[in-house]
């Protein structure tokens, strides 16, 4: 026991094994908490936690999927743990990795890991993301690796070196002479840390990025990532440098437009943790940019006989949240009409939404999963609808087939769930005290009464004019939201809503609310 000791003495393990961080062969203690903090920054700001951390998994445990053509593929694990993670690596092999898309072993890692951006990053964050990585808790936890989950001949590791002889360059990012020091920044985020072309720029059949037509728009898993390039009919030509710096930290544009597929992923993950002065800095990069090569978009036609349909479709399943000229309501149905991401070249977002849905986030409600319900040509047919109504100005280019396929790419949630529980739409000052409250305290608040308590006093202190009824109904809709992600069926997570409700009913009988002539009703 002493001469092991000894061994972690002279290694310099036994001060990070004593602050409770793995110890890596052959390296030196954690750095310092500053070089720790930084790198978490740069994690958040290169969105590692979105492919390393699987839904309701712990964290950089991977398993997350990513679906592609040649087949789905699993983000690994890159915590300390020995055996399945990152615990043997060095330094030098975790940089290895990064910047020449090679893993510890001497095997080429898949694109899917975007080392084609981060070949670029800086040694600094490189040190302070190594720094980060080694003071996250160790997971066990085994992820199938592209070997066996790719498609043959795509799961062949050794094809990967034909791909970098191609497409893949090392490099270090280089700042440009005679642009600003926040142009620079931005460019530095958006090219390097936040590898934003891997989703918004077009790629060819190897997926490699066709750099012509840099942020014109691309697919992923289905979706589609706008054009955010300099383009006059871009997605963020209407905005300012203001809106755009805004948008990457809420999710909400002007015109009642709010984010929602794996862009709100990248906000909630990513861009939320980001100064206000690198989101600028992004904002600004990304208005200033020379005009890239245009594409030509195919026209499309559809009969009237199709656009009525749409129409009669539209007004049955959407009206009623959308409201029937698609302005949607502020703040918890976001607008049709004017909405970028259904007026974008192509109409995988619309599709995509209609077909699997999606939960509440802040005071937005949740959409229900149409994929049960209607056929690939009800889908279309509304696609093309809205993508023409109300001053739209988009090519109806859905079609059946195409429904068909995004179809296969949908996570569609069984008949029994719906991914947002339809959670109660109020007003957003009503709804934005309640919503400041913990998921996890809400949680508790359904079993402890104390715990409810605490949430009643907290949510009437912040409104005290609300009415009974009022605090019931945001606070009920406050807890959907923090029981949204459990793996439970329609009944059961209404029954804990309404459940809920009660006990805010009692809690509330036992308090005394201030009253306004407004709030008896």
């Amino acid at each position: 026991m002493r001469r092991w000791a000894k061994l972690l003495i002279t290694n310099g393990c036994w001060p990070a094994l004593l602050a409770g961080h793995a110890c890596f062969a052959g390296e030196p203690p954690v750095k310092p908490r500053e070089a720790i903090q930084q790198g978490e920054y740069v994690a958040r700001a290169a969105d590692c936690m979105s492919c390393h951390t699987a839904p309701g998994g712990k964290l950089f445990a991977g398993g997350d999927e990513l679906k592609t053509v040649f087949g789905s593929i699993y983000g690994p694990n890159i915590t300390p743990d020995a055996r399945t993670g990152i615990g043997t690596w060095t330094r030098e092999d975790f940089v290895r990795a990064l910047r020449r898309g090679v893993r510890k072993d001497g095997s080429l890692l898949y694109p899917a890991m975007p080392y084609v951006d981060y070949t670029k990053m800086s040694d600094a964050d490189l040190d302070a993301l190594w720094a980060y990585m080694r003071s996250v808790p160790a997971v066990d936890h085994v992820v199938p690796p592209a070997e066996k989950t790719f498609k043959f001949p795509f799961n062949i590791r050794a094809g990967v070196a034909a791909w970098q002889a191609l497409y893949f360059k090392q490099q270090r990012w280089q700042p440009t002479v005679g642009k600003t020091e926040s142009w620079n920044r931005g460019s530095y985020l958006v090219t390097v840390l936040g590898h934003c072309g891997e989703c918004h720029t077009p790629k060819n059949l190897a997926k490699a990025q066709e750099t012509k037509y840099r942020l014109t728009g691309g697919e992923l898993e289905g979706w589609y990532a706008p054009d955010i390039s300099n383009d006059p009919l871009s997605s963020i030509a209407k905005y300012d440098v203001d809106e755009i710096a805004r948008f990457l930290k809420t999710g909400n544009l002007p015109g009642n437009v709010t984010a929602f597929g794996p862009m709100s992923e990248t906000i909630h993950d990513s861009l939320q943790y980001l100064s206000d002065t690198d989101l600028h800095a992004i904002a600004v990069y990304l208005k200033d940019q020379p005009l890239p090569e245009s594409q030509e978009v195919a026209r499309a036609s559809v009969s009237p006989e199709q656009l009525a349909a749409g129409k009669s479709l539209y007004e049955d399943n959407c009206s009623s949240c959308h409201q029937s000229d698609g302005r949607g309501m502020p703040e918890q149905v976001p607008a049709l009409a004017g909405n970028t991401a259904v007026t974008a070249d192509q109409p995988n977002d619309l599709i995509m939404a209609i077909l699997q849905g999606f939960g509440p986030h802040g005071t937005w409600g949740g959409m229900a999963a149409f994929g049960r319900v209607l056929t690939n040509e009800q889908i279309a047919d509304i696609a093309n609808y809205v993508r023409t109504a109300w001053n739209n100005h988009a090519e109806p280019n859905a079609e059946q087939w195409s429904v068909g396929n995004w179809r296969a790419m949908a996570d569609m949630p069984a008949k029994t769930r719906q991914p947002d529980l339809i959670c109660p739409l109020l007003g957003a000052d009503v709804m934005r005290p309640a919503l400041k409250l913990d998921p996890g305290l809400l949680r508790r608040a359904a079993q402890d009464p104390k715990a409810l308590d605490r949430v009643v006093q907290a949510y009437t202190v912040a409104r005290p004019h609300s009415s009974v009824a009022e605090t019931i109904e945001a606070l009920s809709s406050a807890y959907c939201r923090a029981v949204v992600a459990e793996n439970v069926s329609m009944a059961q997570s209404g029954a804990k809503i309404a459940g809920f409700s009660e006990q805010l009913a009692i809690a509330l009988s036992r308090t005394e609310l201030p009253r306004t002539a407004a709030a008896t009703r």
